[in-house]
Order: C-alpha cells, then structure tokens, then sequence
C-alpha cells in the first residue's frame, strides 16, 4: 500500500490543466477535467520539480520507478525504469485525452 497521498499540478504550454492524484491503489490523472485511473501502488516516494511535464513514483522493494510524462496535444505516457540501469521495463499506460 502507498504511504504517499499527494496531488501534484501542472498548466502546459498550451494551456491544459493537468493533475496527478496518488492514492493508496492507484493513480487518478486528469486533463482538462478528464480522468484516468491507472493500477498503480506501493509508491513509497515521489519527484516533481515545478514545471516540470515529468513526475517519478518511486516503487517500494522492486528497484523500479514510473515516469508519468504529460506530453503536447493532451498526450500522456506512463513508462517503468529499472532505477540502477536506466533500462525501461514497461509501457504502464498511455491516452490522448479528449479522444475516444
């Protein structure tokens, strides 16, 4: 289970409103009012810097973090990294808000 409850914000360059909720089972991404929910826990530590399209959830005992990228066009890309070797393990997920 996550230790970790945070919503972080972020506005893009082309004026979506992006935010990012970390419960105990899951993410919940939202953009433009539009939400995603992604399976996604024992997040133990997280890293925004401000202004920034990309966040990192650290994942507890696995020696693996995901990089939730919210990209131009309303395009989101969750991906997975083994944290010592860079090396991407897993697509989590990816959407284009505001189509179906």
């Amino acid at each position: 289970m996550n230790s970790i409850k945070r919503k972080i914000e972020y506005k893009d360059a082309q004026g979506n409103n992006w935010s990012l909720m970390i419960n105990d089972t899951d993410i919940e991404i939202q953009c433009n009012g539009e939400a995603r929910i992604y399976e996604i826990d024992d997040i133990f530590a997280v890293k925004h810097e401000a202004n920034s399209e990309y966040v990192l959830l650290y994942e507890r005992n696995t020696g693996e973090f995901y990089q939730v990228k919210f990209e131009e066009d309303k395009f989101l890309v969750i991906d997975k990294f083994h944290y010592k070797s860079g090396e991407h393990t897993e697509i989590r997920g990816s959407h284009v808000f505001g189509e179906e």
